[in-house]
């Protein structure tokens, strides 16, 4: 005769209750370190591309690769944190991203960068979720909403702290050489590794008492599904989108994703239950985060490239110059839970787009040499709307998904962020390059400097950099700069319509239930 035992909860756990925020804080350093190795490379991108000769597309591949890895893997990174523990698969994560970090930092071309960053998102798709998943367990349920209001806080404020971060380490330290890109790998390292140790310490153990079994196909269908449409979106702009390779990719991307959906529907234990979507909650949930990220992530990757190569910006100063949003971020984020309750999910999020919207409604009028105070509102506006979107949108998602599938529910909110962020980059990247191509002047330049300097304004700076006695310098850096921040105007301009479109949809949608 055997008797079973249920396991106490961890919240209800005397020792674990009594440090859950310490705890929270720890959760949330793991989560801002991965989310600042996104935004905060790009404030190392123009160092970046004059060391390793790198065109647009090896840049947008050295910010995507990691994108398309980390989301790939999210949903099966969870499952597996669910299946065999999630404090072990924390520690596992952090450790894979501290090692590519170190290889991103010693690298020397840019394959080897793109390798790096593909390394260090396998490692942060265990991370990601298991964080979050933890926080899950070891608040009880009148705080949780809280404690993922600020985990999704400091999700949006990473993205911020990234570009300051890592301008601080290029300008130059007592041990880092001034304006060595590397400089934003080794960070990392060392920052994963001191999570690691506190993790190691104080972290509980946390598990699936299901021992539910993996879906390993239905991981490999999404994996090269997800990588196919970004390698179309990425390369499209340079190849042409009537190009056989990019229509091929995305011939691929929609027979691998159909055939991810039809899998995961007949799978006995499938990796993503596609029975969770048709919990309102959930998939509205899925819409805001995916969404509210693809014009965040695209924005940080466009304006820390405006305030260095337009307006000339040093990477510290291009870091602190986006620190409005990061403290607008912080401070309102706590308190969309409490908005949520008093007015309704659909209504506080539909205004948080509409406040995105007006954001980049007025970053569409930018100039190279547009006051900042103009841009310190938007980035309040865009804050602010983001705050009050992504941190009820993480609740949503969480509180439909039962506690012991708690890194599932964690996986399909981190790989709605970040397929949201890479085709946010990707789009978005890909808008400006195509827009940039078709504004810039090249007048007066040999075929390579004019097919150079009309390929990226990073491109067309070099070529000002070579010109014989720097005879037309000032001039060609002029045209690009007016060239970029037009195009980046088209951008911003598709992101605001893409907010007010989500918004409007939320706000229907709310109306009618």
């Amino acid at each position: 005769m055997t008797s079973s035992v249920t396991p106490i909860p961890l919240y209800k756990q005397p020792d674990i209750h009594h440090r859950r925020w310490f705890l929270l804080g720890v959760m949330c350093t793991s989560l801002v370190m991965v989310v600042m190795s996104v935004s905060g490379l790009n404030v190392a991108l123009p160092s970046m591309q004059r060391s390793l000769d790198a065109n647009a597309t090896d840049l947008q591949w050295i910010v995507d690769s990691y994108a398309i890895v980390f989301a790939g893997l999210l949903l099966t990174a969870g499952a597996i944190g669910d299946r065999f523990g999630r404090k072990l698969a924390l520690m596992g994560g952090l450790t894979v991203f501290a090692l590519g970090s170190l290889v991103g930092a010693l690298a020397d071309t840019s394959n080897t960068v793109i390798i790096a960053r593909a390394i260090s998102g396998i490692g942060a798709a265990f991370v990601m979720p298991a964080t979050l998943s933890l926080i899950s367990s070891i608040f009880p349920p009148i705080e949780r909403s809280k404690a993922i209001a600020i985990w999704a806080g400091f999700a949006g404020a990473g993205g911020a702290l990234g570009p300051l971060v890592v301008g601080f380490l290029l300008t130059g330290w007592w041990i880092v050489p001034s304006f060595w890109w590397g400089a934003a790998f080794v960070v990392n390292v060392v920052a994963s590794l001191s999570v690691l140790v506190a993790v190691a310490i104080w972290a509980p153990r946390s598990r699936d008492d299901d021992s539910t079994p993996l879906d390993p196909f239905g991981a490999a269908l999404s994996l090269v599904g997800l990588a196919a449409l970004l390698y179309g979106i990425i390369e499209g702009p340079d190849k042409g989108w009537g190009d056989s390779e990019v229509i091929g990719a995305f011939v691929v991307a929609a027979a691998m994703l159909v055939a991810f959906v039809a899998w995961e529907l007949r799978a006995e234990h499938p990796t993503l239950p596609m029975r969770y979507f048709r919990n309102r909650s959930f998939s509205t949930g899925s819409i805001i985060i995916t969404f509210g990220f693809l014009v965040m992530f695209g924005f940080f990757f466009l304006m820390t490239q405006y305030f260095q190569f337009v307006r000339g910006y040093s990477p510290l100063k291009a870091g602190a110059a986006n620190l409005p949003f990061a403290f607008t971020m912080i401070a309102v984020s706590p308190r969309s839970a409490g908005l949520v309750q008093r007015f309704g999910l659909n209504k506080v999020v539909a205004g948080g787009f509409i406040s995105i919207a007006a954001g980049f409604v007025l970053l569409s009028t930018l100039g190279p040499s547009t006051p900042y105070l103009l841009i310190v509102v938007a980035l309040v506006l865009l804050s602010a709307g983001m705050a009050s979107s992504i941190a009820p949108g993480t609740g949503a998602i969480m509180s439909a998904v039962p506690m012991n599938k708690a890194g599932v529910g964690s996986a399909v909110n981190d790989t709605t962020r970040e397929l949201g962020g890479a085709l946010g980059i990707a789009i978005l990247g890909s808008i400006v390059a195509s827009a940039y191509r078709g504004r810039i002047d090249t007048s007066g330049l040999s075929g390579d400097a004019a097919a150079q300097a009309g390929e990226s304004i990073g491109g067309a700076i070099r070529v000002a950099s070579s010109l014989p006695g720097g005879q037309g310098a000032g001039e060609l850096i002029a045209r690009a700069g007016i060239a970029f921040t037009d195009a980046i105007n088209v951008a911003f301009a598709t992101s605001a319509v893409i907010a007010v479109l989500i918004g409007s949809m939320l706000f229907v949608a709310g109306r009618r239930t």
